[in-house]
């Protein structure tokens, strides 16, 4: 084969781009100037609580259009009665006196007012290291991890990551080096202020400003003795952000965020000017350290809030300048599509056409079972005229075989079956256990529960094998969160979790559950028995104290000692009331037909990284619990969606959208997927190790099988605990490999190969037809659809200018391999 005739005829040959721009542009917008109508002052109840306490206020216009805007700076504020408290900037409101008054915004015509009250002026707090310094300490980088909060401190000065340790601190700040770092009888002396302010040499640089509001904090703290936390003081519950969601009409605008922090003894402080804000997404909203939003383009961030080790975040929309689309006119199939156009509303994303057929065929026969259709099973769908032919296509695949095979894969991925931690033995048998519960349709419920329970022989029972791949209680802890709850829990091994709420005593808690389980030889060579003990426990690494088992972000279940923790912790996970387990798997399953997660990455819920469209989500997991935990029902809902058939056209109206699902997102086919649909259509079986000829990728049951096809396309090791394990990246060597393989050329050229075949089926025909025939075929095999009418003229031109009709159709099927229409789902 010469390779340079053959790439200029792939140029010829190959399908154009999958994701192809519509034609024409939206109509221009020429909105009429609103009017501002109505204004709401935030928070609508003031309350001052001492002498230092303040209050930050952010005021919102509600226009003529419905919209409403941050307009604070355009504000004029006043006090109905004045002399109880003053704003030292525009926007910042401090007391004066004890009283009461209100507060009155106005904006021309337009005003509205909130009460006022000022209590405790004449007291002043004491200084609390915990909730005063630590959060400071935060806000200007001192405990960070680049800083004295990384594993070794800096500089032999120590802090707890993040302040998540204030009894450690106090020890470090007050104790360590003779006190050298406080001097109680000489406040400002202290080298905890000396070396931020720069009166001595400081690697970190200024970070205070002697006479500041934060200096003088801390000298006021010394003052006060440098009090130890007590750990019955009032302690911080939680904070809460405002607002928590908006829409922004356009670039170019700001708006505040007020962030106040509730405490244990029902007292709230505003945090506003001591809180840490970061951006995920700077491209579309960056944010200050003030907490001022500004959007930058259409677009959605979150903003990440976080103080005192507590996390918030605030959504910011931005919504595309394109024209108003009337979308209750739009099909719907179920609810998916309701809540998807929804959204697509609120940020003015144009939906793309439904998906043709064709593109609808090869889609959904590709996700749901690794498998191209055949050339007749293409002819008859296309052929059917029928309106329910979609879902009553969806309901055969379904029970097809290769949906089994294709779903034990998927699952085999999650829950790291591989030889090298079970042997080949319980790999096997770990394979054997999962394909039969797939194939019986067990609830996932059901199916978390007994896995979560295992013991006995790995050899013999398949959930045995999940204690094998993680042992370790802390291990164990580590892949239930981000299996089933999709938490990465593993920061709070060592501290506390700095981004989101998870605490150490959370993550031992968890891991109380596995602590007695445990591992023995069994009679057979290389078989593992998991037994269950009644002793055997986890200690906090600072404390040394003996942890009890926690439900993650619950509470502490009544476990007796000859009782098996596991048993609670799998009622508890899989129960109907712990949504974020139906909502972890539907999220998954909507991951594995779409591309892309509603929560993205699938293993990554927190706080910091939210749903793209959180009421879809809650409605998919609600209806997952309501139907048993069955994933062929939720399934059948996500397929049968006009979102799932939409086309992948990119039209002038989303051609930004990359996680609203406008349209089709083309993804390239996973390893295994790939793999068999090239066997499949040049008729050559794979090969992999002992396994009998013709076995299928998606069949093969322990990912230690080598094969350098699966690998150079991504195919996951197992070894580690993430999705991101399986990539489905292009890159350089895959385009090299298809090109020169010499595999893939050895199956097109194969006697006894599908070009063969069709030529020797066709060799009674008139060369004309014969051609003609091979050449939709050859499309039907690899695209699934009728070639167009230039292409076809392209092929068998090329056919008619070589001297070898079977050499041509072999270019061909060669070009279409390499074509972006065959590597990607689309």
């Amino acid at each position: 084969m010469v390779i340079q005739n053959v790439l200029k005829f792939a140029l010829l040959a190959a399908s154009t781009a999958v994701a192809r721009p519509g034609v024409g542009h939206a109509p221009p917008l020429h909105p009429v100037k609103p009017r501002l109508v109505a204004l709401q002052l935030t928070p609508s109840m003031i309350s001052l609580s001492g002498p230092l306490d303040s209050q930050h206020l952010v005021v919102t216009g509600r226009y003529s259009d419905g919209s409403i805007a941050d307009v604070t700076d355009q504000t004029r504020f006043r006090l109905l009665k004045p002399g109880f408290a003053r704003f030292d900037k525009p926007c910042i409101l401090t007391p004066v006196h004890n009283g009461s008054t209100a507060v009155v915004a106005h904006i021309g015509a337009v005003t509205t007012q909130v009460p006022l009250v000022v209590t405790r002026f004449d007291k002043l707090a004491p200084v609390s290291l915990a909730v005063d310094i630590e959060p400071m300490f935060t806000k200007i980088g001192c405990n960070q991890g680049s800083c004295h909060g990384q594993q070794n401190g800096k500089g032999g000065f120590k802090l707890s990551l993040r302040g998540y340790d204030a009894n450690f601190d106090w020890e470090q700040m007050v104790k360590a080096d003779a006190s050298k770092r406080t001097d109680l009888k000489n406040p400002e002396k202290s080298l905890l202020l000396l070396k931020p302010t720069m009166q001595v040499a400081h690697g970190g640089g200024p970070r205070l400003e002697k006479g500041s509001p934060d200096y003088n904090l801390i000298v006021r703290w010394i003052k006060e003795g440098a009090v130890k936390p007590d750990e019955k003081a009032v302690r911080l519950n939680e904070i809460a952000v405002t607002p928590v969601e908006r829409v922004m009409p356009r670039a170019g605008l700001s708006q505040r965020i007020l962030v106040t922090a509730r405490f244990s003894d029902g007292s709230t402080r505003d945090v506003t000017s001591i809180a840490r804000y970061q951006s995920q997404n700077d491209a579309v909203a960056t944010v200050d350290d003030a907490g001022v939003v500004t959007t930058k383009q259409s677009g959605e961030s979150a903003v990440m809030v976080s103080y005192g080790g507590e996390v918030k975040v605030a959504r910011f929309l931005v919504p595309y300048p394109t024209a108003p689309i009337a979308f209750e006119k739009l099909p719907r199939a179920n609810y998916i599509d309701d809540l998807v156009y929804r959204k697509l509303s609120q940020m003015r994303l144009t939906p793309s056409p439904r998906a043709s057929d064709s593109e609808f065929l090869r889609r959904v026969y590709i996700d749901m079972l690794a498998t191209l259709p055949t050339p007749e099973e293409t002819r008859v769908f296309l052929a059917d005229h029928g309106n329910t032919k979609r879902s009553r296509l969806v309901d055969r695949l379904l029970d097809r075989p290769e949906y089994i095979d294709y779903r034990t894969l998927k699952l085999s991925d999650l829950l790291r079956v591989n030889g090298q931690y079970c042997s080949e033995e319980g790999a096997d048998v770990y394979y054997r256990w999962i394909h039969d519960q797939v194939q019986k349709n067990v609830g996932y419920d059901q199916f978390v529960r007994e896995l979560l329970v295992g013991r006995g022989s790995n050899f013999h029972v398949g959930p045995a094998n999940y204690f094998k791949v993680a042992s370790a209680p802390e291990e164990l802890a580590e892949t239930t969160a981000q299996s089933f709850l999709g938490v990465r829990i593993q920061c709070a091994k060592c501290h506390n979790h700095p981004f989101e709420k998870w605490k150490q005593k959370d993550y031992y808690g968890l891991a109380a559950f596995f602590a007695r389980t445990s591992q023995k030889e069994g009679p057979e060579f290389g078989d593992t028995q998991i037994v269950v003990r009644h002793e055997g426990e986890v200690t906090h690494p600072r404390t040394k104290e003996v942890v009890p088992p926690k439900f993650l972000g619950g509470d502490r279940p009544a476990i007796q000692d000859d009782e098996d923790r596991r048993v609670s912790l799998a009622a508890w996970l899989t129960s109907r009331d712990n949504r974020d387990f139906a909502r972890v798997e539907v999220n998954r399953i909507w991951a594995e037909y779409f591309g892309k997660g509603i929560v993205d990455a699938v293993d990554d819920f927190r706080i910091s990284n939210p749903p793209s469209n959180a009421p879809l989500l809650d409605k998919l997991a609600d209806d997952f619990i309501q139907h048993g935990f069955d994933v062929k029902y939720i399934t059948r809902t996500i397929v049968n969606s006009e979102t799932y058939q939409r086309s992948s056209t990119i039209l002038p109206g989303n051609a930004k959208d990359v996680r609203d699902f406008a349209r089709a997102y083309p993804r390239r086919l996973p390893a295994e997927p790939m793999l068999d649909a090239i066997s499949q259509v040049t008729e050559r079986p794979n090969h992999f190790g002992s396994y009998p000829s013709g076995w299928r990728a998606i069949q093969v049951r322990d990912s230690k099988i080598g094969s350098y096809f699966l690998s150079v396309f991504g195919r996951p090791k197992r070894e580690i605990l993430c999705a991101c394990e399986r990539s489905l990246q292009p890159n350089l060597s895959q385009s090299l490999h298809l090109i020169n393989s010499g595999d893939l050329n050895d199956k097109i050229a194969d006697d006894n190969g599908r070009v063969a075949h069709l030529m020797k089926q066709c060799e009674k025909l008139p060369s004309d037809k014969a051609n003609a025939h091979i050449t939709e075929e050859l499309y039907l095999l690899t695209l699934c659809r009728f070639p167009t009418k230039p292409e076809a003229k392209r092929i068998l031109d090329h056919v008619a200018e070589m001297k070898e009709p079977r050499k041509a159709f072999e270019d061909t099927l060669w070009a279409l391999l390499n074509s972006e229409e065959f590597m990607l789902n689309h």
